[in-house]
């Protein structure tokens, strides 16, 4: 009798877990098809889409050799970028590795989006006059700050860097935390997912997952809509690592001045109530946007999107930053 009823109770459980089973993947199915959290059709495309290709260590990059004209929000702009997948003023021009450099890294502020490379901060404090140093812009659209480190690492070798400048914007929290970054933007099409850090006990930095491409990206509709539902509920998502995000910098820091250069931070902001907590205890060497600020500065943002620096603010952070490298002892 007892084996009877055990037997009938191992069949209940069994018959409940294949429904149960049965039920989730009908639900992942739905949310497919709907989709739910990532919108599978109509969905927008980043900018960085036209000109950049999957990087099986960055996530994304820029395409080497590439010149295209991009259009977008009513207006126009020319990239060109060298072999490396660098962006440089012309299709003919060339860096020269062996000349004294700054090395520019962040995301599409420094990439100059929008923007010519003439027009943009890096390319106005190239064309500085008393200008002894080549600009070399390895800002990346969407880059976080580990991307922004990963990079830096990449071609910290490849230059004579006498200084490196780091743009930081408040953004670079949220996408050091995220891994998929249609969990941020899930009406976009991107290319790829990206490198996502972590840290062991130690406080030391550890590679958790590598970049994907979506083709290869095995994961859950389903799960992902339930972390992005409850998490926000919880206040868990998305993710806001701080403490990650400074160890990043520390370390930006840090392979700076092993490579013999001198490490800046530039943090961009366009009013005194933005956030900065990220700098409080940091031992790094910084400059803030707001420093002699022109006149409506808050303002100076393209028109077609309203958060990218338009020419008139790639004016004042080209001559802040000239000016800050300029009284430093290694003038």
């Amino acid at each position: 009798m007892k084996t009877t009823s055990l037997r009938g109770y191992v069949k209940v459980i069994g018959v409940n877990a294949l429904l149960f089973a049965a039920a989730l993947l009908l639900l992942e199915g739905v949310c497919r098809w709907v989709g739910i959290p990532y919108k599978t059709k109509g969905a927008w495309t980043p900018g960085e889409n036209a000109i950049a290709q999957f990087d099986a260590e960055l996530g994304w990059a820029y395409i080497p050799g590439l010149s295209k004209t991009i259009a977008a929000s009513g207006a126009s702009w020319d990239a060109h970028f060298d072999q490396r997948g660098i962006r440089v003023p012309s299709p003919d021009f060339t860096l020269d590795p062996a000349r004294p450099s700054v090395l520019f890294i962040g995301c599409s502020f420094t990439m100059g989006h929008g923007l010519s490379y003439q027009d943009n901060f890096v390319g106005k404090f190239a064309a500085i006059p008393q200008n002894p140093w080549q600009a070399v812009n390895l800002g990346v659209q969407a880059y976080g700050t580990d991307q922004a480190y990963l990079a830096l690492k990449k071609f910290l070798p490849v230059f004579n860097a006498k200084f490196v400048v780091y743009t930081f914007i408040a953004e670079h929290v949220l996408r050091v935390g995220n891994y998929d970054r249609r969990l941020l933007l899930p009406d976009a099409d991107f290319i790829g997912t990206k490198p996502l850090f972590g840290l062991t006990e130690q406080n030391e930095l550890r590679l958790l997952k590598k970049p994907l491409k979506y083709s290869d990206y095995h994961h859950s509709f389903l799960l992902d809509a339930l972390t992005v539902k409850i998490g926000a509920r919880l206040g868990a998502f998305p993710p806001f690592p701080k403490e990650l995000t400074q160890r990043l910098m520390l370390e930006m820091n840090k392979a700076s001045e092993a490579r013999g250069a001198r490490f800046l931070i530039l943090n961009w902001r366009w009013t005194p109530d933005e956030y900065e907590d990220i700098f409080h205890g940091l031992e790094v060497e910084k400059l803030d946007t707001l420093t002699n600020a022109p006149p409506r500065w808050e303002f100076m943002r393209m028109f077609q999107d309203g958060g990218h620096p338009n020419a008139a603010a790639g004016d004042h952070a080209a001559r802040l930053i000239f000016e800050h490298l300029r009284r430093s002892e290694r003038w």
